[in-house]
């Protein structure tokens, strides 16, 4: 589903991203870890091309999405993206971040777009807070809402940037359980989160990221009861 391709990204003389390569295949749940400036969030972000990266390639589905005929905004609807900071429409209701994409993007009728909305609140425990504006809502209710709002256009692929780390901490189960049920149905994903335990119990393969390189990867056993490189053994020992 994502390819990387010796992906290689600077912001001025900071070489972000140094050479990337790595697959996620359909269905399978990626996650990245490593500490604060190591890549991850600008790695995630070069899939749907809100960075443009320098050298190699970065495939969703087999096309290069830095390529010259590809319609980007037909891409992003493949993809769901969920931020930190949730990015909610603040004069729209719960319900109204949902459906705006419907109604805009895929010029769905307002009926229709609202019983897409209403199912998707459903399915992340929020149908009854459809009518309340964000400003009304806790950080978990409103990533939740963000979650849903993705959900809505239907991805092929989730990304999710540190989705919980804005969240206080009484909030973060929340919102990792919406995901857990994503991982059920099926959705490939990738993740950037420090949630040590999530990132245990649901990932295929793990990414540990240092000055933008992957530095160990493999599955969440291996990388966390045998991890090989003192960056992770010494990442993994401030996390407990």
């Amino acid at each position: 589903m994502i390819r990387f391709a010796n992906v290689e990204k600077w912001f001025g003389p900071l070489h972000v991203l140094a050479g990337i390569s790595g697959e996620v295949r359909k269905g399978e749940v990626l996650v990245l870890l490593g500490p604060s400036g190591s890549g991850k969030s600008t790695l995630i972000r070069t899939v749907t091309r809100l960075e443009q990266i320098q050298k190699g390639q970065v495939l969703v589905g087999g096309i290069d999405v830095a390529s010259r005929g590809v319609n980007i905004n037909r891409l992003r609807q493949r993809v769901g993206f969920v931020f930190q900071a949730f990015n909610l429409f603040p004069h729209l209701t719960a319900l109204g971040n949902v459906t705006l994409g419907l109604e805009r993007l895929r010029k769905m009728r307002k009926v229709e777009a609202r019983s897409r909305g209403m199912h998707e609140l459903a399915r992340v425990g929020l149908a009854e807070k459809a009518d309340t504006i964000p400003a009304r809502l806790s950080g978990g209710q409103r990533q939740r809402v963000a979650i849903a709002r993705a959900l809505a256009l239907d991805p092929e692929i989730m990304l999710f940037d540190e989705p919980t780390s804005a969240l206080d901490p009484e909030m973060v189960g929340e919102v990792l359980q919406a995901m857990k049920s994503l991982v059920q149905s099926g959705m490939t994903m990738i993740t950037v989160t420090h949630e040590i335990g999530f990132a245990r119990e649901v990932s295929d393969t793990i990414w540990f990221m240092d000055e933008g390189q992957i530095v160990e990867s493999g599955r969440p056993a291996t990388v966390f009861d045998n991890p090989q490189h003192v960056r992770l053994r010494r990442f993994l020992a401030e996390c407990h």
